[in-house]
């Protein structure tokens, strides 16, 4: 749309017109003696042109036709020359600055080639026309003005654009905005949830299988179960304290856990028959909250699929590779003794999926597949992630997704 779309802008322009039709034709009409004097005939005329600019816009052919008719009757007619025109060329002006840009362009340059046919046909009639340089010189203003107002239609439309395409960058960042922090949420409780109902399902078995044989085994069970579902009370409130932003605005955008609590989750895997062998680095003491977290959560989630999917496994190897420096790298690796991939073309759940975005999220990769074998006994599964070390730049083709081996079946909790 156009600067004159609305009504108010355009009662503006031909409240000016009018004024300046009016008084300048009092002084053309004194200053040429054989023109005719100014009448009611010639005011009605003369109030044609603003008129047809507030009324008949949303119609441009409409008004050019009918203000440049009225300003031809009263060239014709023998009233003064010159004022007259402010008229037709206000309208031509008023047409292109609305509606359709291409539309409003024909019409306004249609309307300028009738408004010059007007004025050579009242110069042809009338004894008393100016001289020939005096019409081009009035022809050649004319389109000045066009060219003028067409620039202004077209800076006008490029702001317009602009404004646009910033209200939809600006949309489209809220919605990204909404569903980074919907992935997120869905993430954190994943990862809190998945794990400590497996542990708890794992050790509810327990417990129902051995309450007439072994009470007291039983009991261990029934208070494993009270311990688990107490730490994921406490993590889920992490979780809900850092969605709901109590720790202002310098919180960071997930809960945070140290490497400290690794055998803490090596405790709760052993709880459910798996010895897991724990190896982390002295070095990776010295990462940051974010990535420490990622270890974690890698760790966690691994375990939790040993748990989960890989029910005749007996072992998990756990090992945290920290090699610091310009060039260094974090490596996790978790491999476990169970059953190798149930089906290469098995669709990757929520767990794995949450691993990779953390993984990618810090500039690394992540490959979870069955570990190679070569006595082809089929067992065995692998999940390795590997992101440089804090100050480090990852070294091209290191980020992404990377093509991974067949993955054992995982299904969302």
């Amino acid at each position: 749309m156009g600067p004159l779309d609305r009504r108010r802008p355009r009662v503006f322009l031909a409240v000016v017109l009018a004024v300046v039709s009016l008084v300048g034709t009092v002084g053309a009409t004194h200053g040429q003696p054989s023109a005719r004097p100014l009448d009611l005939a010639a005011v009605g005329l003369l109030l044609v042109s603003p008129l047809a600019l507030v009324l008949l816009v949303p119609r441009p052919a409409v008004a050019v036709v009918v203000s440049v008719g009225a300003a031809g009757v009263f060239l014709v007619a023998g009233y003064a020359w010159g004022p007259v025109l402010a008229g037709p060329v206000g309208v031509l002006v008023g047409v292109l600055l609305t509606g359709p840009a291409e539309r409003a362009r024909r019409v306004a340059w249609g309307g300028a080639v009738l408004l010059a046919g007007a004025v050579v046909a009242a110069a042809a009639l009338r004894p008393d026309s100016p001289p020939r340089a005096t019409l081009l010189g009035g022809t050649a203003w004319t389109v000045v003005v066009l060219l003028v107002a067409g620039a202004v239609r077209d800076r006008a439309a490029r702001i317009a654009a602009a404004r646009e395409a910033d209200r939809v960058a600006r949309a489209e960042r809220e919605r990204t905005a909404v569903a980074d922090e919907r992935l997120r949420i869905a993430r954190e409780v994943h990862d809190v949830l998945a794990h400590s109902l497996s542990a708890i399902t794992v050790q509810a078995g327990v417990g129902l299988h051995l309450l007439d044989r072994d009470p007291d085994q039983a009991r261990s069970a029934l208070a494993a179960i009270r311990t688990t579902s107490a730490e994921a009370l406490d993590e889920v409130r992490a979780v809900l304290g850092v969605v709901r932003g109590d720790g202002g605005d310098g919180a960071p955008l997930a809960p945070t856990w140290d490497l400290a609590a690794l055998p803490r989750l090596a405790q709760q895997a052993e709880a459910g028959g798996v010895a897991v062998v724990l190896d982390v680095d002295d070095a990776a003491s010295d990462l940051p909250d974010r990535l420490a977290g990622v270890v974690y959560r890698v760790v966690q989630e691994s375990l939790t699929n040993v748990r989960r999917h890989a029910l005749d496994a007996t072992r998990a190897e756990v090992r945290v590779r920290a090699r610091p420096g310009p060039e260094g790298a974090v490596t996790v690796t978790v491999t476990d003794d169970g059953a190798g991939a149930s089906s290469s073309g098995a669709e990757p759940g929520y767990g794995l999926r949450g691993m990779r975005e953390r993984v990618e999220s810090v500039s690394g990769t992540l490959v979870a597949g069955p570990v190679p074998d070569a006595a082809g006994s089929g067992r065995g599964f692998r999940v390795r992630a590997v992101f440089p070390w804090p100050g480090t730049t990852p070294a091209p083709g290191t980020t992404g997704r990377p093509e991974e081996a067949p993955h054992r079946a995982e299904e969302a909790p």
